[in-house]
């Protein structure tokens, strides 16, 4: 819901120095650790299952809204044997990302091929990674549906890793 990112303050509303908030309706969520936080609605699902991943804990997460991309920040979170989770989940979510844009590709040309034209979805599928003060994954809110799905999986495969 917060972040400190100077191209997203265009339709933000400004909250302090360097910090914008799109308004979107929250919801508190108690962590592990008994703290409790507000997360935006649109994103409590994928924070309630990273944070439910021995050695992962979010730090930071925004649903987005168009253009502006959503994305959450992890890291490590202390479990000593098992901080090596936050790189399997990136590794996994990484997986199923490149497989749903595979796919996404594909749509838009069966749909190019059988209309003659560009489908107008053709550019919408759009997810990135960081790596630096932690993790963040970043999504356009077009394929949230598909972050969610392949981080549901990632989730999965990542326990069985660690």
């Amino acid at each position: 819901m917060i972040f400190k990112e100077p191209d997203q303050t265009k339709s933000g509303k400004m909250l302090r120095e360097g910090y914008v908030s799109f308004g979107h309706p929250t919801v508190m969520l108690k962590l592990a650790s008994g703290e409790s936080v507000e997360i935006d609605e649109g994103v409590i699902d994928l924070i309630k299952l990273m944070n439910s991943i021995p050695g992962i804990e979010t730090k930071g997460s925004c649903q987005g809204q168009e253009p502006n991309y959503g994305y959450v920040q992890f890291m490590p979170d202390g479990t000593e044997d098992k901080a090596h989770a936050s790189v399997y989940f990136m590794y996994h979510i990484l997986k199923s990302m490149h497989a749903a844009w595979v796919k996404h590709k594909h749509v838009m040309w069966e749909h190019e091929q059988s209309t003659g034209s560009e489908h107008p979805d053709a550019y919408r599928f759009k997810f990135t990674t960081e790596l630096g003060n932690g993790y963040v994954l970043k999504w356009s809110p077009y394929n949230y549906p598909a972050v969610l799905a392949a981080a549901r999986k990632a989730a999965e495969e990542t326990r069985q890793s660690t």
